[in-house]
């Protein structure tokens, strides 16, 4: 960049200071740079605007913890830049209350130039950074433009500092910490209940967590009936399998009646228990027991299998 030397306050800069410190509001806006050659005849007091204005400069932060004085930062890039120009100029400018916009200072850097290209010439977008002489007294704004995507590496650094340094910077973490550690009660109290399927119904209504497992659960298949003739299906999760009983009255299958196990599924094991004494034998055909011998007969079934 080119090296300017201080800033020389303009005659409209001074005098909007100083109704600034007389109920007024002093708002800087921009910088601008440009192109123009200082001659020994020129009043830098009397500019209204740069000699040769190239390239306008929006303010992306400002430093104002010196009451006395202020940091602007603007950030220069060429992308929209047509021609490219001699950097020597620079101004900032400001405006008083809902007035229009003044050049508010000025410096020149001479033969201290830098060249700045054409958009064609794609070039970093450089930082620059203005201390300017206030008054405590006054009352001074700085227009923002948050349009600006470029981010610097000490904004990101600015900003992890100012992060790590408040109080509350890490609560939405130290929250969630808490919601595991009372899931993690939760889940112990609730196992210490009669069985896993009261544990698991009590979590369902009791708990965020448990609405989210519910959820799961069901999207599994994960289903059950606890009754005198039921059924518990494990779901996807082990290989659909369901495990059923019956406490029914077997029929001769002669006469054609028949018990239905509670799900339709593919059996591969049942154990049957035969109450009292019996000829014949109990059987499961196509998902129905069947006695042989005597009617009315009760049995236990247990059948195991998968959908």
């Amino acid at each position: 960049m080119a090296k300017f030397a201080n800033l020389t306050f303009t005659s409209q800069g001074t005098q909007m200071l100083v109704q600034a410190q007389n109920s007024h509001t002093l708002t800087f806006t921009c910088g601008k740079l440009g192109s123009g050659v200082l001659t020994d005849t020129d009043d830098i007091s009397k500019f209204t605007d740069l000699k040769s204005p190239k390239m306008t400069l929006p303010i992306v932060s400002v430093d104002d913890s010196n009451e006395e004085k202020l940091v602007l930062t603007f950030d220069t890039s060429n992308t929209e830049l047509e021609e490219g120009f001699v950097s020597r100029e620079i101004g900032i400018f400001a405006k008083l209350d809902n007035g229009s916009e003044a050049l508010y200072a000025y410096s020149n850097a001479g033969n201290n130039y830098d060249y700045i290209p054409s958009k064609d010439t794609p070039s970093d977008e450089n930082r620059l950074v203005v201390n300017l002489v206030v008054s405590s007294s006054a009352n001074i704004s700085v227009q923002i433009d948050k349009s600006i995507v470029y981010t610097h590496k000490s904004d990101v650094e600015e900003m992890i500092s100012t992060h790590n340094a408040s109080d509350t910077a890490h609560e939405t973490r130290f929250k969630l910490f808490e919601k595991i550690a009372d899931f993690g009660n939760d889940i112990i109290k609730k196992l210490a209940l009669t069985t896993a399927i009261t544990a698991i119904t009590a979590l369902e209504t009791g708990s965020w967590f448990g609405q989210l497992l519910k959820m799961v659960l069901t999207a599994s298949g994960v289903k059950y009936n606890i009754a005198q003739n039921g059924y518990i299906c494990f779901g996807s999760f082990f290989g659909s399998l369901i495990l059923q009983w019956v406490n029914a009255l077997a029929s001769d299958k002669l006469v054609g009646h028949a018990f239905t196990l509670p799900l339709s599924c593919s059996v591969y094991a049942y154990s049957i228990c035969h109450v009292g004494s019996a000829p014949g034998a109990v059987s499961i055909e196509n998902g129905k027991a069947y006695d042989v011998g005597w009617n009315n007969t009760p049995v236990w079934i247990i059948a195991i299998g998968s959908m």
